[in-house]
């Protein structure tokens, strides 16, 4: 079968969101990205599929659609230099506001205490009166990818390495600041949103991430009817979000995140909206199909 799309998978994304037009990846993050690469592409593109990278000739992907894992100035300049045909895509400083963790938090806040700050002196202050939720807080910087940018630290008193974080996070743009919770299980729902507003919604899948947040799987569900609540209540986020989007002028697939977890008096909570991905995902196709 004669491939129909070429694929750029550019899964450094967040990368070049946050360092702008000079981005270019080095080369221990290109080896980086190879497996989980490899293992979007067995999920979300057909077997046909081209897939374009740095080394591909200019015109190996002569009259071919030329899609991307998100579709950034680089990626799309990788796909004309191939020969592709470019659709139409958010602009870039579109992708750089809705895949930034400012834009999440502008939605309201979903974890007690949680809050994106662009000074110093917020950021402390919020730690130093930080809900006892958790012993620990977990600081994430406005753009990462698999769990970089991140570091769990306890609350109050800060040390050299935490104020260095935090100085270089608010240099770049702010810094999320949340409770390090007791997660019990991670969520995922997966949308696609056409120029129009129109939405298509994907099926509620669990999701398994490591420590650091980073990706190891996605599932289907075998019970949907065991999750109707988190299912209910994931798709009204999904909807909430999609409406921010396109309002925002973003078009394309996303991603919202949720998990479970426990206070420390034991009670289960949902966590309805963790992170937004206003982009392909690696678990995209079990939720919503292949692109």
């Amino acid at each position: 079968m004669a491939p129909r799309h070429a694929w750029v998978l550019n899964l450094d994304a967040d990368l070049e969101l946050a360092a702008g037009a000079h981005y270019q990846p080095t080369a221990r993050t290109l080896a980086a990205m190879r497996p989980h690469a490899a293992v979007l592409a067995s999920a979300l593109l057909d077997p046909s599929d081209l897939v374009i990278d740095v080394y591909a000739p200019a015109g190996a992907a002569d009259g071919l659609e030329g899609r991307a894992f998100c579709p950034t100035p680089r990626a799309l300049a990788l796909l004309r230099r191939a020969g592709a045909v470019v659709g139409p895509a958010p602009d870039v400083e579109v992708l750089r506001r809705v895949n930034g963790r400012a834009f999440c938090s502008a939605l309201g806040p979903t974890l007690p205490g949680a809050r994106f700050v662009v000074e110093l002196a917020d950021a402390i202050d919020t730690l130093a009166h930080a809900p006892e939720l958790s012993s620990r807080w977990r600081l994430k910087r406005a753009f990462g990818m698999a769990g970089r940018g991140q570091r769990v630290i306890a609350p109050g008193a800060l040390a050299a390495g935490d104020l260095a974080l935090l100085r270089a996070a608010i240099a770049e743009g702010g810094v999320q600041l949340e409770p390090d919770v007791s997660i019990e299980i991670e969520y995922a729902r997966h949308g696609l949103i056409d120029r129009s507003g129109a939405l298509r919604v994907g099926a509620l899948v669990r999701q398994r991430c490591d420590g650091r947040g980073a990706w190891i799987s996605t599932e289907p569900i075998a019970e949907p009817s065991t999750h109707g609540e988190v299912a209910a209540r994931l798709e009204a986020e999904v909807r909430a979000v999609a409406r921010a989007l396109h309002d925002a002028g973003y078009f394309g697939p996303f991603g919202v995140d949720a998990f479970t977890y426990r206070t420390p008096a034991g009670t289960l909570l949902l966590q309805p909206r963790s992170e937004i991905n206003a982009r392909y995902s690696i678990g995209f196709a079990v939720g919503l199909g292949r692109a």
